[in-house]
């Protein structure tokens, strides 16, 4: 969209365009937002704005049981869509967790599936009347898309992407678009020209992450039961480690991606996949199965016909990761480690260590692989409104690569993968294994750090191998939460107790204190060693969850 008018004023008039669609009487009063460093989730509870039953709607994790009680007349798609509605305008006013508000939509779609329900009996589909969030770059027909970028105020999308239509068609009822940061890239940061910053619901002093942050706020605030995010290098499993969620980052060409809007569109070397972010690993779950249920692969060229699969109960072997081998964990994530692994343990699992193969060296084929067109995407997206590269973003390091040069990166991650696959396989040999397989599924850090706080410039690359790894290797991760940040389990170490391994590892061992990451979550992830297995490895996660409960 052409215009002569600033950026700084079209993206304050966007924002306050997006004010103005929160109803006056679902408004905070100044007094009501605490100053930074709080912790905001309640506020929703004792603020006023959402009723005892709409409370108690949000208050519920399971989709399930939203689903089934909507299906059974217990609760209206309308009471939820309303319920839902109002908990995500007091998240977007304590957290700047919205890009587009979609309410009035959201409860004119479920007065029709009330009507349809009341007139036929029966629902519309599997997921009939569960509000949905969607990331920003799931495009909606008649509705406008920034993609954060001020050169995309105004820009209405005149298609639905493909995940939106089947949603829809399932009977789900998308009552907002979420925040994302400048350019998609930072990993640990959200912000942006057009909406600005999100904060951690936790903590406002930490951010939620990149770049499905806003996603991750918004649930953590219980403004959405359920959420989508995209991840290419960690872009779900990072904010939903720093918010404390459920979360599933598929195999790619398994869910389908097209019709969304996206950076480095076209890129094949690495792909970004989309997937859900939940309260619940039921959650997750449910919207798999829906999804995949529904036969994807004819809506989507891209997606492998693969029929989502039942597995029971059994004993498992997790390996566990406890470091990347050049940036060690913040020591409440080392002792989520070892809860976990105690947990497993006496549940009757077997638990054996795993060594990173050559993190460093992935990592430096995955950044290749990010600053391959040498930032051309990127600034062709900021056009000429004037928008500015702002200082917490990556930008490019090196030239455009030729054809060839490409190929040869391409060679190196083949490589790569190849090489994980036989350490794969070797583990079936171990020493004392009880399974007569290789190892199930590694569990490991999405960072060696927790929640971050607000910062001016990028994090260190260094800082994202626990996430990049797995998505060069494309093998399907799920992330559970496990505890937080405890001051009298998680001191800071002493001064000299540590020997760091490199400058990085310096500063993130340093920069820790329990007063900093006061009241940050603690997530882990699973990562299953075989493509496209997402079922087996959410039938984990219920095995890790289990152990965790005894």
């Amino acid at each position: 969209m052409t215009t002569h008018q600033p950026w700084q004023a079209r993206a304050a008039a966007k924002r306050q365009a997006q004010y103005d669609l929160i109803p006056p009487e679902w408004r905070l009063s100044e007094d009501a937002i605490p100053p930074l460093g709080a912790d905001v989730r309640a506020i929703a509870t004792s603020c006023g704005i959402l009723s005892d039953t709409e409370i108690a709607i949000t208050e519920e994790d399971d989709v399930a049981v939203l689903l089934r009680d909507m299906a059974e007349r217990k609760r209206s798609a309308v009471e939820v869509a309303v319920a839902y509605s109002k908990r995500a305008a007091v998240a977007q006013q304590l957290t700047n967790c919205l890009t587009e508000v979609l309410f009035t939509r959201a409860i004119d779609r479920a007065k029709e599936l009330d009507a349809h329900l009341e007139t036929t009996g029966s629902v519309v589909g599997p997921l009939h009347g569960l509000p949905i969030s969607l990331k920003e770059q799931f495009d909606i027909a008649g509705v406008e898309s920034t993609m954060g970028f001020v050169s995309r105020i105004g820009h209405v999308s005149t298609e639905s992407a493909v995940l939106v239509e089947m949603l829809e068609s399932m009977g789900a009822v998308i009552h907002c678009r979420t925040n994302v940061p400048q350019t998609l890239l930072p990993d640990s940061l959200l912000i942006s020209n057009v909406f600005g910053k999100t904060l951690n619901p936790y903590n406002t002093s930490l951010t939620a992450g990149g770049s499905s942050g806003g996603e991750a706020a918004l649930l953590a605030m219980k403004g959405s039961p359920l959420g989508i995010g995209t991840d290419l290098g960690g872009s779900i499993r990072k904010p939903a480690s720093f918010c404390s969620l459920s979360s599933l980052r598929p195999t790619s060409k398994r869910l389908p991606y097209a019709g969304a809007s996206n950076i480095f569109a076209g890129a094949e070397a690495l792909e970004s996949v989309l997937g859900p972010m939940a309260r619940s690993l039921s959650s997750v779950q449910t919207f798999m199965k829906a999804i995949v249920e529904a036969r994807p692969w004819e809506f989507d060229s891209k997606v492998v016909e693969r029929p989502w699969k039942e597995f029971g109960r059994e004993t498992k072997c997790f390996a566990v990761m406890r470091s990347d081998g050049d940036v060690r964990c913040h020591p409440p994530i080392e002792r989520a480690l070892d809860e976990t692994v105690e947990a497993l343990r006496k549940a009757g699992h077997e638990v054996v260590e795993w060594e990173p193969l050559d993190h460093k060296g992935a990592q430096e084929i995955v950044g290749r692989i990010f600053d391959s067109d040498g930032g051309t995407d990127v600034n062709l997206w900021l056009r000429d409104s004037g928008e500015p590269i702002m200082p917490q973003v990556f930008t490019s390091q090196h030239p455009a690569m030729t054809v060839h040069e490409s190929w040869q990166l391409n060679k190196k991650r083949d490589a790569y993968r190849q090489r994980f696959l036989k350490t794969w396989l070797a583990t079936k040999a171990r020493s004392g294994g009880t399974t007569g397989r290789p190892i199930d599924g590694i569990i490991c850090a999405m960072a060696p750090h927790l929640a971050a706080p607000h910062l001016e410039t990028p994090r260190p690359g260094g800082l994202i191998t626990y996430t990049t790894v797995w998505s060069l290797l494309d093998l399907p991760c799920y992330t559970f939460p496990v505890s937080f940040v405890d001051p009298v389990k998680d001191p800071k170490p002493a001064p000299g107790s540590y020997s760091p391994l490199n400058e990085v590892d310096r500063e993130n061992w340093d920069g820790y204190s329990p007063e900093l990451y006061k009241n940050a979550p603690i997530v882990l992830q699973l990562v299953g060693p075989r493509r496209f297995a997402e079922d087996e490895v959410l039938a984990m996660g219920i095995e890790i969850e289990q152990a965790m409960r005894a």
